[in-house]
């Protein structure tokens, strides 16, 4: 997955390499046209593939088929330039830059060894057709595709480092909080139910012995009863320091600066006090969609909406991205899918509903409803 702060990158720079290269073959080959049109053919060809199959919003546009399409396509515009002249290696730049943003781990290995193989054939063009050109040639095309796979697998694996990154800061700060939990709670309550019996051990008298005893039997059910609350009440940082409105925009706007998406809450209705098990269903929820969005969307901006009425609550969270078939199976997913069954037993242990709208290049909803 490409990172969403260079998608405006990635967007411009294959049209920028194709001006450059334009530029190039007019500027070095004016006159010559029955050689400079055919390379200019085949650059307006590149670039009308690329803005209609990548850059037109249709429906079709992100589906994986339009995808393979697209790279095939590509690969094939880029390779005949490359026959045509070498220094069209170039633009396996922009090629490259589609291998890696596009196709997921690990078609995309495939996906950047062709793309490889174009640019190492341009710069082995030099090379005699015999047998030492020909191994030449062999050799500079799989040094191409070990190094450009190899850079496909440092990415994944640096992204997956930084996934357990977060989760292990996540964690962290969960346990931190836990702790000072217990110790402002239930350690403070032990240490009193002992200094009590200690005292009551002490004491000169049966009347002093009792009064310290029964301090004690005060103390451990205060403690019980601050231990049943934990259980039954334990909320997540986010919600600590004020209502699901706020904690759900805290989440948004940490997101939103991460990852460069814009991301919006809006509230809608008369603010409620919700239960505890109701606040953290719909926190977790939104959490669990911004990241989904982050990993698969492609989205330029998340609109979250948070509604409080009679009935309940809803929270719905939509993307302008490329939406996904609900139907797939997506074993190549960071999660497996998980992420959406998750949420879905979450709502629904609540006795809400999960709904999930989405069509291929329009875009998501996630819309929970959780009664009151």
């Amino acid at each position: 997955m490409v990172d969403p702060r260079w998608r405006s990158v990635l967007t411009v720079a294959p049209y920028a390499v194709l001006a450059l290269l334009t530029a190039f073959a007019l500027a070095t080959q004016w006159g010559d046209w029955g050689r400079v049109i055919p390379q200019l053919v085949l650059l307006v060809v590149y670039g009308l593939w690329v803005l209609t199959l990548r850059d037109l919003r249709m429906p079709w546009r992100d589906g994986p088929a339009t995808v393979a399409v697209f790279i095939t396509g590509a690969i094939a515009i880029n390779f005949a330039l490359v026959l045509v002249d070498s220094w069209f290696a170039f633009l396996t730049i922009a090629t490259f830059s589609f291998a890696y943003s596009m196709v997921e781990w690990p078609g995309d290995l495939v996906a950047v060894a062709a793309t490889a193989v174009v640019a190492g054939y341009a710069q082995a063009s030099g090379f005699d057709d015999d047998p030492a050109g020909i191994v030449g040639k062999a050799v500079v095309i799989l040094l191409n595709i070990t190094v450009m796979c190899g850079l496909s697998w440092g990415l994944r694996l640096a992204q997956k480092q930084q996934e357990r990154a977060a989760t292990d800061a996540a964690t962290a700060a969960e346990r931190a909080r836990l702790a000072r939990e217990i110790h402002d709670t239930l350690a403070q309550g032990f240490t009193g139910v002992v200094t009590q019996l200690q005292a009551a051990e002490q004491a000169p008298d049966e009347e002093s012995r009792r009064h310290h005893t029964d301090a004690a039997l005060a103390l451990a059910r205060d403690g019980l009863a601050e231990a049943r609350r934990s259980m039954q009440a334990l909320r997540p940082a986010a919600l600590e320091a004020g209502g699901l409105s706020e904690a759900i925009a805290a989440v948004a706007r940490r997101w939103s600066e991460r990852t460069g998406i814009p991301a919006e809450l809006h509230t809608e209705g008369a603010r409620r006090t919700l239960p505890t098990d109701v606040e953290v269903a719909l926190l977790r929820t939104a959490q669990e969609a911004l990241a989904n969005v982050e990993r698969h969307a492609h989205a330029n901006k998340v609109v979250l909406t948070l509604r409080h009425d009679e009935h309940g609550a809803r929270l719905e969270v939509r993307d302008d991205g490329r939406g996904f078939d609900v139907t797939a199976q997506r074993p190549d997913t960071v999660d497996g899918g998980y992420g959406l069954i998750a949420m879905r037993e979450r709502i629904e242990a609540l006795a809400g509903d999960l709904v999930v709208e989405t069509v291929r290049g329009r875009g998501t909803a996630i819309r929970a409803e959780v009664p009151a």
